[in-house]
């Protein structure tokens, strides 16, 4: 099965509030993945932006085969609606960066499908 890696960023916070931040969406996601059935083909963990620092991360790292993809996109949508203001996903295909309204509003389904690579942004 084909994996894909995503690194979720968010950079509207600092410190211990980013890696809450961090923890609350990896927590939505994995209930969506679980409820779609699709918990065994993704994994998640957060890691730090910098090295040099003491904080405990505030990226999501995420390695997920084809069938969570849809998990992926429901959940972090779910949390940005919610609470973001400013996301940053990562492929090695390219970033997209949404920040207010574009953030709550992004069509997470189809940013994904674009760094895929399948479409252009």
């Amino acid at each position: 099965m084909h994996q894909q890696t995503f690194k979720i960023s968010f950079d509207n916070a600092a410190g211990a509030q980013a890696n809450q931040i961090a923890e609350e969406t990896m927590a939505t996601i994995t209930r969506s993945a679980i409820g779609l059935g699709v918990s065994d083909h993704i994994k998640m963990e957060i890691g730090k932006i910098r090295s040099d620092t003491q904080d405990f991360g505030a990226t999501i790292v995420v390695i997920l085969g084809t069938p969570a993809a849809i998990a992926l996109a429901k959940g972090l949508h779910d949390f940005i609606s919610k609470y973001g203001d400013c996301v940053t996903i990562s492929t090695e295909f390219g970033t997209v960066v949404a920040r207010g309204t574009a953030a709550a509003n992004i069509d997470v389904a189809k940013t994904l499908e674009a760094l895929r690579g399948s479409e252009k942004i």
